[in-house]
């Protein structure tokens, strides 16, 4: 089972998670830079995304110990999580593994709470499940197309990174019909046990992930947690807000 990651600098390890039709890609820029503040920066594709292995379905807990298993493989010790969207689940999963494992956790933009389907990404899902990617001939053609299905801008950027384009017609990289079908397992709780590791939360200020009493509840399980608000971003807030994202990063692990 092949599992592809991407690694830049030396120092102490950090493990980006990326969101659910998310690739390591899309962490590329920020873990670049924190590899320049003296970090091991590891962002993998993880199970079922860009160029990782295949399964058959889907649970945070398979998720969780893959992940788990991985770091034990590359020997890091004491590695900081940080884990967006469906990667901050996970992160939060692999707490229940071994929680003294991990030196800190930043989780961006999600809670441990079961989620309601939204519009849009059942649209995506929808959307993805019908679609005949062997009919496309390149990234023109299949941006067109999620354009005219009203997929948002920009998530249609997100997608494009999950297609194989080096034949004659596209197909995708990543294990879609799966990710897809199992959409709804994405939004399920993750039951996370009382702990006291260094936790920061951040949350876009015009998503509505993490709502104000969710701050209450999250903070009761992370004991040890700050709560940091990014300004002008929603939920992707790695591509709103960049800038802001990196800086409270950078001040939490200083």
């Amino acid at each position: 089972m092949e599992f592809f990651f991407r690694q830049y600098g030396q120092g102490n390890p950090i493990l980006i998670l990326h969101g659910w039709l998310g690739v390591s890609d899309n962490w590329i820029s920020i873990s670049k830079f924190l590899s320049t503040e003296g970090y091991n920066v590891i962002i993998p594709d993880l199970p079922n995304h860009g160029r990782s292995f295949h399964t058959n379905d889907f649970s945070y807990k398979e998720m969780a110990e893959i992940i788990y298993g991985f770091c034990k493989t590359k020997g890091l010790e004491e590695p900081i999580i940080i884990g967006h969207s469906m990667g901050g689940k996970i992160a939060m999963e692999m707490i229940n593994i071994d929680e003294d494992y991990f030196k800190s956790l930043i989780v961006v933009d999600i809670h441990f709470k079961e989620y309601n389907i939204n519009s849009i990404n059942s649209l995506l899902a929808s959307t993805l499940l019908q679609t005949n990617i062997s009919q496309f001939k390149n990234a023109t053609q299949l941006k067109e197309y999620f354009v005219e299905k009203r997929i948002p801008s920009n998530l249609i950027g997100i997608l494009l990174k999950n297609v194989d384009y080096s034949g004659n017609n596209l197909k995708w990289r990543s294990n879609i019909s799966v990710l897809a079908k199992e959409y709804p397992k994405v939004l399920e709780r993750v039951s996370v046990q009382e702990n006291n590791i260094p936790t920061l939360l951040l949350r876009g200020e015009n998503s509505n992930y993490v709502l104000d009493e969710d701050v209450i509840s999250f903070k009761e399980v992370f004991r040890n947690s700050e709560v940091k608000t990014i300004p002008k971003s929603g939920h992707w807030v790695l591509v709103d807000n960049p800038t802001m994202l990196i800086k409270e990063i950078v001040e939490f692990l200083h």
